[in-house]
């Protein structure tokens, strides 16, 4: 006969294997430490277990982002999982009126079902109780915060029924310093492949490589972002190799000259308007084809960066200005350009970095060929995905929540890596760029201090003293002031080939 009798369901095995179903992991590490304490006794599990926590510390204090990307996160999640949020859950609940109650009279609460930690951020997906919906949490998102003693919290629907809960944890670079990197005096200091400019959350340097992963890049974020620090940054890396003619700048920039106007000297093409930024991008096309040709010819499968086959540089500010805002005579063409740049130049030195305040496919529909991706503060949280890629904000790279302090954070997605870094490239100022150009346009010349030795002649002269001397009566050695033209273009040659 049935039994009949209320709560029958709510037995002590059935709540057990519910409590297995739902902590597996958890339970399976009880289990294992279980068996292998009757297999080969307690003292041989603490034994290995002190080797596996000393080996752990050890991982982590020579190599924390390693640590943390494959073992750190998992062990930071586990435990936050049961001692930052099970285990006040049910209180906080309470406390901010996130609880319900079903037609029997019983309690409902929110359960946690899943929790993901990286450096800065904590996602926790919450199946959310009988009778609520999204905006129940996000009225009272504040108090979650604060109440989980974090710094900022956000929420999303997973799906009908789930949300996540993203709480920031820590913000590293508001105490980190990202120092300008120095300028190289030699072609022989800087490595394509380690171009430093800025740095990531765990402070190590921050490196794009032009010769291999980072071919192309592009650059999503809002005005006053700090899209200018990446490409100033990444043009003061090459110094050298710009100084020496190894590397070649193709500038567009649409506004007038506004950004990159006053480094003209140092590039090779400069065009401060649509119009002249379409004709640019043909004549780049056009170099870079006829080097296919030639290197094809010669059997030469990959370029080496020389004065006869430099790297080169195609740098766009504002890609909307030439892919959505401008006239069809001159999208046209310079889409089917900028395609062909991004798909057939890699082996022959040639590379792309475009920027954009709205990485929506609409406005830049070849996004998808820029194999690395950095999306600074984001207006919107559609965008994020946009700019990085699909589910990237799922996985933490929430650029939609940048501060508006912090100039130059962003997230980065490059091919190969499945999580998202954070970074931050270092400010550059007017006098950083001024520097910069002088260091680029300079062919050796030198400067040559004011000699005072003819102040001290007329020490205790009166003005009328000075001014009162007859011009006339001096001589003028010509063959002393005279110059010798022929040593001084001599010198100029020794310098240039240096």
């Amino acid at each position: 006969m049935r039994d009949t009798r209320v709560d029958t369901e709510r037995t002590p095995v059935r709540a057990a294997a519910r409590f297995v179903a739902r902590h597996p992991r958890s339970v399976g590490s009880a289990v294992v430490l279980d068996v292998a304490v009757l297999w080969v006794g307690y003292q041989t599990v603490l034994m290995a277990a002190g080797i596996a926590v000393v080996a752990g510390a050890s991982w982590r204090l020579l190599d924390r982002p390693t640590f943390d990307r494959f073992a750190g996160r998992l062990l930071r999640a586990w435990w936050r999982r049961w001692w930052s949020y099970r285990r006040q859950w049910l209180r906080i609940m309470t406390a901010c009126n996130l609880t319900t109650i079903d037609h029997k009279g019983n309690t409902l609460t929110p359960r946690v079902t899943w929790v993901k930690s990286t450096f800065a951020w904590d996602t926790v997906t919450v199946r959310m109780a009988k009778g609520q919906e999204p905006e129940d949490f996000e009225k009272v998102i504040n108090r979650l915060a604060n109440s989980f003693k974090t710094r900022a919290a956000n929420v999303r629907q997973l799906k009908p029924g789930k949300v996540a809960l993203d709480f920031q944890r820590r913000e590293p670079f508001d105490d980190m310093f990202v120092p300008l990197p120095p300028l190289a005096e030699s072609v022989e200091a800087v490595n394509l492949r380690r171009l430093v400019i800025g740095r990531d959350e765990y402070g190590r340097d921050f490196t794009v490589d032009l010769l291999g992963r980072d071919l192309h890049i592009l650059l999503g974020g809002a005005t006053g972002a700090g899209k200018g620090s990446f490409m100033w940054a990444l043009l003061r890396a090459l110094a050298p190799l710009i100084r020496d003619g190894l590397v070649r700048l193709w500038v567009i920039d649409p506004k007038g000259g506004m950004e990159f106007g006053i480094g003209e000297e140092m590039f090779h093409e400069f065009a401060e308007s649509d119009k002249a930024g379409q004709k640019l991008i043909r004549k780049y096309t056009s170099v870079l084809d006829a080097r296919k040709l030639e290197l094809g010819r010669q059997g030469v499968r990959t370029f080496t960066p020389s004065l006869e086959t430099p790297l080169e540089l195609l740098i766009c500010d504002e890609l909307a200005a030439m892919t959505a805002y401008a006239d069809k005579a001159i999208r046209a063409p310079f889409e089917l350009d900028l395609s062909k740049a991004l798909t057939q130049y890699r082996a022959v030195g040639g590379r792309t970095v475009g920027a954009s305040q709205e990485p929506t496919k609409d406005v830049i529909p070849m996004r998808g060929l820029f194999p690395t991706k950095i999306a600074l503060r984001l207006d919107s949280a559609s965008y994020v995905d946009m700019c990085l890629g699909e589910g990237m904000r799922d996985m933490g790279a929430f650029a939609d929540k940048i501060p508006e302090y912090l100039a130059g954070v962003a997230y980065v997605k490059k091919d190969g890596r499945r999580e998202p870094l954070r970074v931050r490239a270092a400010y550059t100022t007017d006098d950083d760029i001024t520097e910069l150009v002088r260091f680029c346009t300079d062919r050796g010349a030198t400067v040559t201090p004011i000699r005072r030795e003819a102040d001290d002649e007329h020490v205790g002269q009166t003005e009328e003293d000075i001014y009162s001397t007859d011009f006339e009566k001096l001589e003028v050695d010509d063959e002393t002031d005279e110059v010798d033209e022929t040593d001084y273009y001599e010198g100029d040659e020794d310098e240039e080939i240096a």
